[in-house]
């Protein structure tokens, strides 16, 4: 019998339990087919996490092939074909793969894929920690509040030992796809030992500061895990015994971190039991609010148009540079969704294109919390103010200047609100309207809006 197993977004060589499979089962199959379909972008302004996602998969197939590990990469379309040509009978892949780009790269859309052909699928948790149906409540139902999945849970966790497989076991099972490997994207991307190295060395410097950091905008101080995660570049198990290793070195700091690790697993469980809400609003009452469709307001957005320079300024960044700080996830988010009162589908979808991270469930509940419509959401009435966001959060306007140029040599307390300080921008050179927008929307004036809609729900 022949096997295939899938390896898309499982792009590591080390701790890899679809590896462990193989060589555990190795003796129970004549021939195994790694196989890896290859996600496209042919949306507009999907180009910084296209160009992400080659080089990733690019080095990943450079690193295999030192080891004589050659898989075969192909499109999605032609699985069932690939499969028949090669009288594949079994496919081996990771059940909690959640979309990354494409609704249908999923786990539920392949195995209905594969069923199609006749083709059973076994599946394996590889980059969650948690299977969600060992996480209900006690009255057999996903925990829709993070606090009560978080101490139900949280002692759960365990250090793990590496799987003991070795590579070259692997290729001698292995067909050898003599596939050519191209070099159009070696500057793009990141490879497992670089996420390692880095991950490494945040454990070792960084995460003693991580409550303080992580709200920091004008560098990059966190992890950025999310993006190896997103890339199966590191085990979610190594992550965990890691943390659990080093935990008494700094126990606040480390659970703050645990808790951010957890919320993922929280988000994944919920998309995992209830697919559809990434098309709607969790919450059912609120799925018939009558949303904002303004395609000019919404571009503006997009384009960091707007008029609110910290708005704007995380807009730049994510378009710049396919990443975003999330303090400033939230804060744009809200700004949508609440003072534009646009549809938050909108702007998860915008996310979507452009996050290198992306991560449909973690998208997907992020928005819902902040338009007020998800599980656990933050309730309307709490609204971010951009303005006072802007003054607690970048003070000296570091952040903005970094992604605004123009306001290089205003000083910041004429960036947080610079409606007000018109005189004072005219005397730099910068004129409201012309050399930046004026404001698209009066906050006040956009609360009371939301205030009245949900109340009125």
């Amino acid at each position: 019998m022949n096997i295939g197993v899938i390896l898309n977004r499982v792009f590591r060589i080390n701790n890899n339990p679809l590896f462990e499979y193989i060589n555990q089962q190795k003796d129970a199959f004549d021939k195994c087919y790694l196989i890896i379909p290859k996600e496209t972008f042919e949306e507009k302004g999907t180009d910084k996490k296209a160009n992400y996602y080659y080089g990733t998969l690019e080095k990943f197939l450079h690193k295999l092939k030192e080891h004589h590990i050659e898989p075969y990469v192909i499109d999605y379309s032609e699985l069932g074909m690939f499969c028949t040509e090669h009288d594949i009978k079994e496919i081996v892949m990771a059940g909690d793969i959640m979309s990354y780009h494409q609704e249908r790269y999923d786990i539920r859309h392949l195995k209905q894929a594969f069923k199609n052909h006749d083709i059973p699928v076994i599946t394996i948790n590889v980059n969650h920690y948690f299977k969600p149906s060992n996480t209900m409540n006690q009255q057999g139902q996903p925990y829709k509040v993070f606090t009560s999945f978080y101490k139900a849970h949280r002692s759960k966790l365990r250090q793990h030992s590496s799987y003991q497989y070795h590579l070259s076991d692997i290729a001698n099972k292995c067909s050898q796809s003599q596939q050519t490997i191209t070099n159009d994207y070696h500057h793009d991307g990141q490879s497992e030992d670089q996420a390692l190295n880095n991950w490494k060395d945040y454990l070792n410097h960084s995460i003693q500061n991580y409550k303080k950091d992580r709200e920091y905008l004008p560098e990059v101080l966190t992890s950025q895990l999310s993006i190896v995660l997103a890339y199966g570049l590191i085990d979610i198990k190594q992550i965990i015994t890691d943390l659990l290793e080093g935990y008494e070195e700094n126990e606040n700091n480390y659970e703050s971190f645990i808790r951010e690790v957890m919320f993922r697993e929280f988000y994944y469980v919920l998309m995992a039991q209830y697919p559809h809400i990434a098309h709607e609003a969790f919450n059912e009452k609120y799925r018939t609010i009558q949303w904002s469709y303004n395609k000019e307001e919404f571009n503006r957005w997009c384009e960091g148009k707007t008029g609110f320079p910290i708005i704007d300024a995380a807009m730049n960044e994510l378009n710049e540079t396919g990443f975003m700080h999330n303090r400033m996830r939230m804060v744009v988010s809200q700004f949508l969704t609440k003072d534009l009162f646009i549809d938050w589908a909108w702007g998860e979808d915008y996310f979507r294109k452009k996050l290198i991270d992306y991560d449909a469930a973690s998208n997907v509940h992020g928005w819902q919390w902040s338009a007020s419509t998800g599980t656990d959401a933050v309730p309307y009435f709490r609204m971010f103010n951009p303005t006072r966001q802007s003054e607690r959060f970048d003070k000296d306007a570091l952040y903005i200047k970094k992604y605004i140029p123009i306001f290089d040599n205003v000083p910041a307390k004429f960036l947080h609100h610079p409606f007000q300080h018109q005189t004072q921008l005219v005397k730099k050179g910068i004129q409201l309207g012309k050399d930046y927008p004026e404001p698209i929307v009066d906050h006040k004036v956009a609360r009371e809006h939301v205030m009245t809609i949900f109340k009125n729900i």
